[in-house]
């Protein structure tokens, strides 16, 4: 994030207990293939450092795609990388972000996977609340359907 250290942002955390093993969560949310079969087309690599883009559909003059890089990658325990992307003249939804989005795994006793997804960096100035209710609902929407369509990603 480009954004002074002190400029106060806001955060979104959806959370949820999926009935999988770590590995198959993990596969689904870094395999590129897979990840473009329940959230966006990407050219994701887990790699530390690597560059890759999310496209999404193109709104207003935005060609609907956000540039990425692998912060963090710790193999079936977390992904964090940064996520840009914008047009100024995309106003209903804040022009540009500058953000962070974190996958952490944490397993379950039962055998399953506790998922996190955290998605930090979203300024407080008012031009920015559609994209974060926006994204917020999103974030919501796509750890429902990663639930959804792990059983789909068979190795």
């Amino acid at each position: 994030m480009t954004e002074n250290a002190e400029t106060p942002t806001r955060s979104i955390v959806v959370e949820a207990d999926m009935a999988y093993p770590i590995e198959k969560v993990w596969r689904a949310i870094t395999d590129s293939e897979c990840l473009a079969l329940w959230f966006m087309k990407n050219d994701l690599k887990p790699e530390f450092g690597h560059k890759f883009t999310l496209r999404s559909r193109p709104i207003e003059r935005w060609d609907g795609e956000f540039q990425c890089q692998v912060l963090d990658c710790e193999e079936n325990q977390k992904i964090s990388f940064t996520w840009k992307g914008g047009h100024q003249e995309l106003k209903a939804f804040g022009h540009y972000i500058d953000t962070i989005a974190t996958w952490t795994l944490t397993p379950n006793a039962d055998g399953g996977t506790h998922v996190r997804f955290d998605h930090e960096g979203f300024t407080m100035d008012e031009e920015m609340n559609g994209c974060y209710e926006a994204m917020t609902k999103g974030a919501q929407s796509i750890v429902r359907t990663l639930n959804k369509m792990i059983p789909d990603f068979d190795e």
